[in-house]
């Protein structure tokens, strides 16, 4: 996948500063277009009785006015073809719309915080972004200092976790890549094997059995996307989740690549997802990858 056009998505916030050198230096460094996006989301009501001469029209140019000016500030000095687009409305179907509309190959975001009780249930801006957007999305939660180092894929073997891998492969070509895999057989199926009668010998062989099959089908997903040969491969035992967060708070990652299904709110706030764990809980930033949506 080449990347062409890259969305970025500024709050306007005090943590903007990372995302805009993570999009410019990934635009710099793809020869991509980049697109600065910003949404407003609140305006009042047509009756809300503004005082004269400011009503919803002027008010709109002037925040639309602003708002540009700060973005063009932000790329003043950035060696990129970058444009500049605002609109109104909730953030994450704006910059969704606008990311489809342009056939963004990446979408820059911040992790955002939760700013009341409703995104505290139903997720954040990047929550969003990540269950319905229609490309990979990048979190960035680091200074850029340089570029990507030390990526981390996730893999379940699913076809999203090898597109993960394989985007980021292609935003950091030169950088040491490892895939990962989380092998979790519960406690109560190893109970359930021993109260049927099976020896704890038995069970040890079987555990060993299935590393080295997760072994073989991640080299199997090296050779398929083409993958330097000294990427390493490693079968973790453990919850997906725990062991993720591990590795990012490790020190030594710079960035982690995972897939993502989308899910509706409901189901994300109920059954949780890895995704939302690292994106609430890792330190380094995360790539989330993805099939294309219809």
């Amino acid at each position: 996948m080449a990347i062409r056009t890259i969305v970025a998505a500024i709050a306007l916030e005090n943590g903007d500063e990372p995302v805009v050198r993570r999009a410019i230096g990934l635009a710099a460094e793809h020869d991509a277009r980049l697109i600065m996006v910003h949404a407003i989301e609140s305006l009042p009501e047509p009756d809300s009785g503004l005082p004269p001469p400011t009503n919803r029209d002027t008010l709109k140019g002037a925040l639309t006015a602003e708002a540009v000016e700060t973005l063009e500030r932000m790329i003043a000095s950035a060696a990129v073809r970058a444009e500049i687009e605002v609109d109104f409305g909730k953030a994450a179907p704006v910059i969704d719309r606008l990311a489809r509309d342009r056939d963004a190959d990446l979408l820059v975001i911040g992790p955002g915080k939760p700013r009341n009780l409703r995104e505290r249930l139903f997720g954040s801006t990047a929550d969003g972004l990540v269950r319905c957007g229609s490309c990979p999305v990048l979190v960035v939660r680091r200074r850029p200092d340089e570029p990507y180092r030390r990526v981390v894929a996730a893999i379940d073997f699913s076809p999203t976790s090898s597109a993960a891998a394989g985007t980021a492969m292609e935003i950091a070509p030169r950088a040491a890549m490892e895939l990962v895999h989380a092998l979790e057989i519960p406690l109560t199926f190893e109970q359930a094997m021993l109260k049927a009668g099976t020896l704890k010998a038995d069970i040890e062989r079987y555990r060993r059995a299935k590393v080295r099959a997760a072994r073989k089908e991640l080299r199997t997903v090296c050779a398929v996307l083409s993958l330097p040969k000294d990427s390493t491969v490693r079968v973790v035992y453990g919850d997906p989740a725990t062991v993720l967060v591990r590795l990012a708070r490790a020190g030594k990652t710079d960035l982690m690549a995972l897939g993502v299904q989308g899910r509706n709110a409901i189901a994300e706030m109920v059954m949780g997802s890895v995704s939302r764990h690292m994106l609430a809980a890792a330190s380094c930033d995360i790539l989330l990858g993805k099939t294309s949506i219809s």
